[in-house]
């Protein structure tokens, strides 16, 4: 436990850790006070205003990825029900290295697909590929996701036959192990390992 003499900005403390009393500085984020005396509410630095008077711990670490509109997602078809695919969110773009908080439904409406007409959204989605999405609206639970964009869709499909990795073949997809060709609507990158 740090002591108030050595308390000073730039120092780490955890959660518990005695930062000052009341009477030199007021509490401000990542603080609390019990008492008359300030302590640290968690893991990080320590940031002492002396013109404001105010003492604040900032997280060493950042905080888990918030999804948010305009924000590009990676993730997986989960499932396809009538005009819809859900999507299970794996990562935010330019967040990869941290998984997102986000748990509620990502869907994709056959309308988000393509600027082109799209029947049947089997056509163009399948259950297992991995997708570039951009969410275009935030519900309480919900994210709705589109991949009109060149640059959004299907960035590696599996054989609906026997699973494999399909290949780009022209405006098709074909699967290397069992002949099988296939439709979706891919990304302008589709198997180049860009997310």
């Amino acid at each position: 436990m740090i002591t108030e003499k050595e308390v000073k900005s730039g120092d780490f403390v955890v959660p518990g850790d005695f930062l000052a009393t009341v009477e030199e500085f007021i509490p401000d984020e990542g603080v609390y006070e019990e008492g008359s005396n300030v302590y640290s509410s968690r893991t990080g630095i320590v940031l002492k205003d002396t013109d404001a008077k105010k003492i604040s711990v900032h997280p060493k670490t950042d905080s888990p990825p918030i999804l948010k509109k305009g924000d590009i997602i990676i993730g997986s078809i989960d499932r396809i029900r009538g005009q819809i695919a859900n999507i299970e969110i794996a990562a935010i773009r330019g967040e990869e290295r941290r998984e997102p908080t986000f748990s509620g439904d990502a869907i994709v409406h056959i309308s988000n697909i393509s600027d082109d007409y799209v029947e049947e959204i089997e056509d163009e989605l399948k259950p297992a590929d991995i997708v570039r999405a951009r969410v275009t609206d935030m519900g309480k639970n919900s994210a709705k996701l589109s991949i009109v964009d060149d640059s959004l869709g299907v960035l590696v499909a599996f054989c609906s036959e026997c699973r494999s990795e399909l290949n780009k073949e022209d405006s098709k997809l074909k699967c290397p192990n069992c002949g099988n060709t296939e439709k979706r609507k891919i990304a302008n990158d589709y198997r180049q390992g860009i997310l």
